[in-house]
């Protein structure tokens, strides 16, 4: 009996809300993967005479694994935002190792090169989100921490608390909060990914509330499972500020809403210390294949990641070794000096920037910079909404998986149309999936080639699991590995191949609509 009476109790805490669970394992997906009949897209034209299979599909993945193996190590240190973070030990093993990769490709002059980065480290040393428990919200309702909290950046690195009612304000349009008082209060934001973390309309809706008073916010990604998320676009100035995840995010919508209807407020307890570690080196590494001519086409793929980051970088980055191992073993020189760069990243210390000043040399000669980021995520949509108090309770949230990957931003700076036209064999040669118009725009790592006025191109995506515990290499996709790393052997050799005046230029004009 005494069994039956929490049970009662239990349904009847938080107006029947169930509470949210831990945060979603990483070894088992939080995406439904059938039905098996249909399977993923194949993989389409990798080259033929890439006999050692240098660019095949399997061998891609074994070293997208073994990259994310830095990051769990990092993890099993007892990191709290873990990761192959620039500066930090996992970082530097994940380029040491890419150094032995391109050596045994037969690059003997594979090597790294340290920097010291420009910002300090931000990190956070404790932390917590606590749902304060009212007796009024049901029999036995006590407080409830949510697992998936993970605080952003902000401007001071000075303990921050707050506590106070919560007051979900959507996505934090103008229209919305044009009739929602936030003043004193902790502020719930509904992040929709819609298709990309790139455009999501609720980047800098964080610093806004606390303009208008919010003590603090707190970031809810629509997404799969309970993730743990990081991503400053979504920070404040100095309030505390967190990104929680899917089920720890309905949770607060459906007690808040219940609670209003009730006449009633949830309040929350809000807790923040972090430190910031200044100077600390990170580390690039490169290698090169000579070319007949001394021109250069730089590939670029970044090492560092939050979580796991499969998608961010490590897919990007097998694809880069696989490629220099391809090339290193052909016949024939390619038609120019190809340059393979690991770069230290851009998510904390700019390692491109910290290449182009250490060799302008090679900056001088640089007809081309390629981009591998984001290359082979399997592309999830949302399929049922959850909806915790519902039938199916936190499981109700049903994410499936497409049979490809996540469309690709075709994206290039400072390019002319041919460079354009070559991308566009992407989707019509090689099966990858773009946006059907290339954009004059290129995020991520290119950044500083942009700013050094280097020609630059890449194929990105970006989407749910972006920056998230979610981006393992369970959402990898094998056959997608194997169509980027086909579309770049092609767009290497095309490009090393024309001449530089017919490289570099405007876009062409929009298309009319």
């Amino acid at each position: 009996m005494a069994g039956t009476a929490s049970a009662q109790s239990s349904a009847r805490a938080w107006f029947g809300v169930p509470t949210p669970g831990p945060v979603s394992p990483p070894d088992r997906p939080t995406f439904h993967a059938g039905p098996q009949a249909y399977g993923p897209a194949p993989a389409r034209g990798r080259p033929r005479d890439d006999a050692r299979g240098a660019l095949s599909g399997a061998k891609l993945m074994a070293d997208v694994k073994r990259i994310v193996g830095f990051s769990l190590e990092s993890k099993a240190a007892g990191d709290l935002l873990y990761g192959r973070i620039s500066g930090l030990p996992a970082e530097q093993k994940t380029v040491d190792w890419a150094v032995a990769k391109l050596k045994a490709s037969g690059l003997k002059d594979a090597h790294a090169e340290s920097y010291v980065s420009t910002a300090p480290l931000w990190l956070p040393v404790s932390f917590e989100l606590r749902v304060l428990g009212d007796p009024a919200f049901g029999a036995g309702t006590a407080d409830v921490v949510l697992r998936s909290a993970m605080p952003i950046r902000n401007a001071t690195v000075k303990p921050a608390a707050a506590e106070g009612p919560l007051v979900f304000v959507g996505r934090g349009s103008a229209a919305e909060l044009a009739n929602i008082d936030v003043k004193g209060k902790i502020a719930v934001v509904n992040v929709v990914p819609d298709d990309s973390l790139f455009a999501a309309r609720e980047k800098g809706v964080a610093r806004e509330l606390e303009k208008r008073g919010a003590v603090g916010v707190i970031n809810a990604v629509e997404s799969p499972g309970n993730l743990l998320y990081y991503d400053n676009r979504y920070g404040c100035d100095a309030a505390p500020c967190f990104l929680v995840g899917g089920d720890d995010g309905a949770f607060l919508e459906s007690v808040i809403g219940r609670a209003a209807k009730a006449g009633r407020q949830v309040r929350m307890r809000l807790a923040l210390q972090a430190e910031e570690r200044p100077n600390l080196t990170a580390w690039n590494a490169m290698a090169t294949i000579p070319g007949k001519s001394p021109e250069v086409v730089i590939v670029n793929a970044h090492a560092d990641a939050w979580f796991d980051g499969a998608d961010d970088n490590a897919d990007g980055l097998s694809v880069m070794l696989g490629l220099a191992d391809y090339f290193a073993h052909r016949k024939e020189k390619p038609a120019r000096t190809l340059v393979f760069m690991v770069s230290g990243g851009h998510h904390t210390a700019v390692g491109a920037a910290a290449f182009i000043k250490a060799h302008p040399e090679i900056i001088a000669r640089t007809v081309l910079a390629m981009n591998l980021e984001h290359l082979a995520q399997i592309d999830v949509t949302q399929a049922a909404r959850l909806d915790p108090a519902g039938p199916g309770g936190y499981a109700s949230g049903i994410w499936t998986a497409n049979t490809t990957e996540t469309t690709k931003q075709a994206g290039a700076v400072s390019a002319s149309p041919y460079v354009w036209a070559l991308m566009g064999k992407a989707s019509k040669l090689y099966g990858v999936v773009t946006s059907y118009e290339p954009t004059a725009s290129a995020p991520g790592d290119l950044g500083a080639y942009i700013r050094a006025h280097v020609t630059s191109a890449q194929l990105i995506s970006s989407e749910v699991y972006y920056h998230s515990s979610g981006d393992t290499p369970s959402t990898i996709s094998v056959p997608g590995l194997e169509r980027a790393a086909a579309f770049y052997a092609g767009f290497i050799e095309d490009v090393a191949a024309t001449p530089r005046g017919r490289l570099a230029g405007p876009p062409p004009p929009a298309a009319a609509r």
